[in-house]
């Protein structure tokens, strides 16, 4: 497999951009790629991997002692427009090529062709680009409206279960904003979605920013989390509610037990130990309410990331999706805190994490944080393809290195 190691000094464009398209044309052609960015870790980009694409934070010297340090130095092109840093990595025995070159391998990816020709009908550009998720790429297209481009491996079922779920649990007046889907339409034979913008930015972002009233904006997401049971619950079972493979039972504790023998198995021989009836057993039995009759609606991904904010308040809740489930009502505050974690949410510090155990304090829920982490750790390894997430699964978990 071939090896990359981009330079983000050389490429023009914002980093988040810049990302996008690595990923895109990695998703296409399969090779190891590793973009070293210059300055400090940022929230929208963050060290780690990121759909498949390792991102570093250094300069030249960190490009060549990450060729110094491969095996075998020749299978690994480094592209950059610094001349001096091509000809430190040829001396290694590894390749150099000029960043335009590269600029127009990234163009030239089929996947990145086709979504041009999508954005194009609606009379935008890649540079509308908002962010990306799990599923799709959000693109702003007006002050109301935004697309989401879905990865082309979605299906149009999918897309359709979500608008489903959107509408039965939209409910005018709570407490903050939620997606809305406006249409669906097909584009050159791929089914995109149109949905209105929702308001603010995201709020994982401005927890950094200077003037910031940060214990404020987390106090406020975490009381959003607690109220998301308020909406609609479209289903009387445990588990997930879109996906196909998606576990159902009668009662959250057999759902949350079979959810983390699915999740262990997939993370591997490095969480064998973990016992997930035990794991399970410690959240359920420290839960205000161990084992509701009725389901509630739970996001269970409500962190930073998927908020939107205006000031020091969150505005928009976003990305209800495939870990949306039917479970307790207290889940999602819990989780909310335990998210708070450095490999989760970088921009919050020791002071915002103290906040959030203060605040689940008043709310009586304490002494169900730290079984509720370690549940949702175990939940996680089931994520193999990110490891800063991995290695917080393992520090929570205590699986060492």
């Amino acid at each position: 497999m071939p090896h990359w190691i981009v330079d983000a000094r050389s490429v023009p464009g914002g980093v988040a951009r810049l990302l996008d398209e690595v990923v895109r044309w990695r998703d296409e052609t399969g090779d190891d790629v590793l973009v070293v960015v210059d300055g400090s870790p940022t929230a929208r980009v963050p060290e780690g991997r990121h759909y498949g694409v390792d991102v570093r934070y250094g300069a030249a010297d960190e490009i060549v002692r990450v060729v110094a340090e491969r095996p075998a130095p020749a299978g690994t092109t480094v592209a950059t427009s610094d001349p001096v840093l091509r000809a430190r990595v040829a001396a290694l025995g590894a390749a150099g090529e000029d960043a335009r070159r590269f600029r127009d391998r990234l163009a030239g990816a089929g996947a990145r062709r086709r979504d041009r020709a999508i954005l194009a009908t609606f009379g935008v550009d890649e540079s509308a680009l908002l962010g990306r998720g799990g599923e799709a790429r959000v693109f702003a297209l007006d002050a109301d409206r935004v697309l989401r481009l879905p990865h082309p491996g979605v299906a149009p079922g999918a897309l359709e279960e979500r608008r489903r779920l959107l509408a039965s649990i939209a409910t005018p007046g709570w407490r903050v904003a939620l997606p809305e889907v406006l249409e669906h339409r097909e584009v050159e034979g791929r089914l995109v979605v149109v949905e209105r913008r929702l308001p603010g930015r995201t709020a994982l972002e401005m927890l950094a920013e200077p003037g910031r009233d940060r214990e404020a904006l987390v106090r406020d997401h975490l009381d959003v989390a607690r109220r998301v049971p308020e909406l609609p619950c479209p289903t009387d079972r445990f588990g997930e509610i879109l996906g196909g493979n998606r576990i159902e039972a009668d009662g959250f504790a057999a759902w949350a037990e079979q959810r983390l023998v699915v999740s262990l198995r997939t993370g591997g021989e490095a969480f064998a130990g973990i016992d997930p009836q035990a794991v399970t057993r410690d959240l359920v039995d420290a839960l205000p309410e161990p084992e509701p009759a009725r389901p509630r609606l739970v996001h269970l991904d409500v962190f930073l990331g998927n908020m939107l904010a205006v000031g020091d308040r969150i505005s928009a809740l976003l990305d209800f999706g495939p870990m949306t489930i039917g479970g307790p009502r207290d889940l999602d505050a819990l989780v909310a805190v335990a998210y708070l974690a450095p490999e989760i949410t970088p921009t919050a510090g020791q002071g915002e994490r103290r906040a959030a155990l203060a605040w689940a304090e008043e709310a009586g829920l304490a002494a169900a944080v730290a079984p509720a982490e370690r549940w949702i750790a175990a939940y996680w390894t089931g994520a193999p393809d990110d490891e800063r997430l991995r290695g917080w699964c393992r520090r929570i978990l205590g699986c060492g290195a």
